[in-house]
């Protein structure tokens, strides 16, 4: 029954209410969050060490030190890079700077048009003031990293003790629950919510270290410099929605306009990556990922917004796996089977509702792939009419 004046208040105070303490408390839900995706990426690959003999505490070191030792491989091959790049930074901005003013031509006329203005109606030179400079970057950076290693610390932690924990959360579940039938489902949902949050979250990891070989390889092939740090920098963005591939692009021009003479020559490398990060969303990802993990393209949005609004860079990155898991904890919970729908991609639609929609806009609404290749299917299985029977003579 939906909610009467007062309901629907309480509603509007509950979601303002939780939107607060997910803001405030931020510093302590990132790091539980993110230690949980990933005890819940890495429980495959603890169950199939199990089957080895392994223990789960050991399982769950042999996970994290060899994670670590990936991402501190990656850092010591791209730390030299990068220092000469931030070094490098006032001074590739300043460059950046002189090349765009080359290509739009028009910002210095008109700042020497408004000194001669000046000039003619004998403004008086400006009196000196003080600036006071606002702390930069590095400090602001150099500031937060107590804290952020502190949430590290905190999300390895728990991601330790979680995978360590083997299938304790499943035990735990099944004695909660009162009914065999709550207990079915419920381990139904946990075990939907880890298979297809570890398939897909696998699944986008390789496609993005494919993606990064794909785009480093490119850039140097285009006379780039650093390749290494550009194909590191399309497999971290592309975890982000829409505005990870954006950025790449951006930053790719940018350095294009600086290394090369003509603007002409830095469009090519900004190309190449949008090409290549679009061929991998239109085409690998949809191949790769199935249809039952894919979702609404406007609430996938939505969601990246929400959270990159709530928790910055780490709401960015966690938002489609938390909007992943809505889904599937809505497909398997009867009373949100519709909340999950409007969460999925485009799917097959009912006669009935067809034919309301084709009465509503006037034209047929677009099959979904899946119902394309039924049609299509029966199409070809259609049986071959068979000539018909002379009559007798």
């Amino acid at each position: 029954r939906a909610p009467g004046h007062h309901g629907w208040a309480l509603v509007g105070i509950f979601w303002i209410m939780a939107l607060s303490v997910l803001t405030i408390a931020q510093g302590l839900i990132v790091p539980i969050v993110s230690a949980m995706m990933l005890a819940l990426i890495f429980s495959p690959v603890r169950r199939a060490m199990d089957r080895f003999g392994f223990s789960s505490g050991v399982s769950a070191a042999i996970i994290l030190l060899t994670l670590l030792g990936a991402i501190g491989t990656l850092g010591y091959f791209v730390s030299g890079a990068a220092q000469d790049r931030l070094a490098g930074a006032p001074h590739m901005i300043e460059e950046i700077g002189d090349k765009l003013s080359e290509l739009t031509g028009t910002v210095q006329p008109v700042m020497d048009a408004t000194e001669q203005i000046e000039h003619i109606a004998g403004k008086e030179p400006a009196t000196d003031t003080v600036t006071i400079r606002e702390p930069g970057f590095m400090a602001g950076f150099t500031d937060k990293m107590p804290v952020m290693a502190g949430q590290v610390v905190i999300c390895l932690t728990l991601a330790f003790f979680l995978i360590a924990s083997g299938d304790l959360f499943y035990e735990k579940l099944v004695q909660v629950m009162p009914t065999l039938k709550d207990k079915r489902r419920a381990l139904a949902v946990a075990r939907a919510i880890e298979n297809q949050l570890s398939v897909y979250l696998l699944t986008i990891t390789l496609i993005n270290m494919g993606l990064g070989v794909a785009i480093g390889l490119a850039m140097w092939a285009l006379g780039m410099p650093d390749p290494v740090l550009f194909g590191l920098a399309a497999f971290l963005l592309n975890y982000i929605p829409y505005i990870g591939a954006m950025a790449g692009v951006g930053i790719s021009f940018l350095v294009a306009l600086v290394t090369f003479d003509s603007a002409t020559a830095a469009i090519l490398p900004a190309f190449t990556f949008w090409a290549l990060t679009s061929f991998e969303g239109q085409f690998v990802t949809p191949v790769l990922v199935g249809r039952r993990l894919r979702l609404n393209a406007v609430v996938v949005f939505v969601s990246f917004a929400l959270w990159a609004w709530l928790w910055s860079f780490m709401g960015m990155l966690l938002s489609t796996p938390m909007l992943l898991t809505m889904k599937v904890v809505s497909d398997h919970v009867p009373g949100m089977s519709g909340f999950g729908k409007f969460l999925a991609d485009r799917d097959d639609l009912s006669r009935s509702d067809r034919r309301i929609l084709k009465f509503i806009f006037g034209r047929d609404v677009p099959l979904s792939k899946r119902q394309d290749a039924r049609q299509a299917g029966e199409a070809n299985e259609s049986p071959v009419p068979l000539p018909a029977a002379k009559p007798p003579a």
